[in-house]
């Protein structure tokens, strides 16, 4: 008995009729017939009364009828299940912040192209404060993020640490400093990151302004790094910011390094587990024989 037997028997039995079921088998009358009768010799019961002018299930044909569907589902579903397994072994899918868009992917996934060339990648813009519930439910598979991770059932590893720096509206009177201290930062209007958006930044800046007992005038918070340079562009106050938003140069805007005592902050690598990907895996590594490269 084969699957096609199923097939053919189901079909009879929704339709009660050889002709209609043919046509939807897109068989003739005559091989769906055998194929019937070779189903009922291979159970040892009849299924089907049939005559001249109606086709009726048995009593035997009736359960033969439940079961079958049931086994056919189950084929259409393994099916499934199996390409689907597939497909994840061939599809990685990866949450960034802008960080890692700029310092780490740029570099490693030409690697990892070299290497997995069947693997489809997908690269999604996620903001670190989402970027774990992501991770937690298998939309993505490795996520560039910021600290805090909490749940155990992820990993990470720190792949790139790098310093704030202070960034102002080009005119500004500190503009012409070579670097500058938080104390001078006291009293500016000053820019915040929200923390609901930018993971550790805005507590890191708190505390290092603190630290100094600096009291920057705070007159807007921006979600994210963009609005903060299109804010200061615009003459409305300073920031801190990690330094690789330098590449973002613009002609409104400066940037002046801090203190080498100046907090760096992490960029992570995070992913699940119980992901047994091959092609993160493989991109793990490639990212981990680099990672000198990116500090």
């Amino acid at each position: 008995m084969e699957l096609r037997h199923l097939r053919y028997f189901v079909a009879v039995a929704e339709e009660l009729n050889f002709t209609r079921a043919a046509e939807k088998l897109h068989t003739s009358q005559p091989s769906l017939s055998s194929q019937i009768k070779d189903l009922e010799n291979c159970i040892g019961v009849p299924l089907l009364t049939r005559n001249n002018r109606q086709v009726m299930l048995t009593r035997a044909g009736e359960v033969f009828f439940l079961q079958a569907v049931n086994i056919l589902e189950q084929a259409e579903q393994a099916k499934f299940q199996a390409r689907k397994a597939m497909e994840e072994q061939t599809r990685l899918v990866i949450g960034f912040v802008p960080c890692a868009e700029v310092n780490i992917l740029p570099d490693v996934l030409p690697l990892l192209r070299l290497h997995q060339p069947a693997t489809h990648i997908e690269l999604m813009s996620i903001i670190t404060t989402r970027q774990e519930e992501k991770l937690l439910k298998r939309e993505i598979d490795l996520g560039f993020m910021r600290h805090p991770i909490v749940s155990e059932q992820l990993d990470y590893r720190v792949v790139y640490r790098e310093p704030l720096v202070v960034v102002m509206p080009i005119d500004h009177r500190l503009s012409q400093e070579q670097q500058l201290t938080p104390e001078q930062l006291n009293g500016e209007n000053f820019i915040s990151t929200d923390p609901a958006h930018s993971g550790e930044l805005y507590q890191m800046v708190e505390k290092y302004l603190a630290a100094s007992h600096s009291k920057p005038n705070r007159v807007q918070v921006a979600t994210n790094i963009l609005v903060t340079m299109n804010l200061v562009g615009m003459g409305l106050g300073i920031s801190i910011v990690p330094r690789y938003v330098c590449h973002f140069q613009s002609s409104n805007v400066v940037f002046r390094p801090l203190p080498a005592n100046a907090p760096q902050i992490e960029l992570l690598m995070a992913w699940h587990k119980e992901n047994s990907s091959r092609s993160l895996a493989c991109l793990l590594e490639l990212i981990t024989g680099r990672s000198a490269d990116f500090k």
